[in-house]
């Protein structure tokens, strides 16, 4: 099921991110590609399982790969593993 999540905390160090998604709280994720993401976008996907997925940028279409950490998290959890 796709489900919409905002960008909203990134180590572009690590290439980690954070998303706040629709009613299930954040997920921690990893960009497995070079494309630039901008903290505050929207992306849209498959956001309730572990592994690879492809997310899109509900504005610019672009898409992204990615391989989703954990989902169902909390803000905290995501900024601790983001330090």
């Amino acid at each position: 099921m796709n489900q919409n999540g905002k960008l909203v905390l990134m180590d572009r160090a690590k290439g980690r991110f954070g998303l706040l998604v629709e009613e299930s709280g954040y997920l921690l994720a990893e960009q497995l590609d070079a494309q630039p993401m901008a903290v505050g976008g929207t992306l849209s996907g498959s956001m309730d399982t572990v592994g690879i997925e492809t997310l899109t940028d509900t504005a610019t279409g672009m898409e992204y790969s990615v391989f989703i950490l954990a989902y169902g998290l909390s803000r905290e959890a995501v900024e601790e593993e983001l330090s």
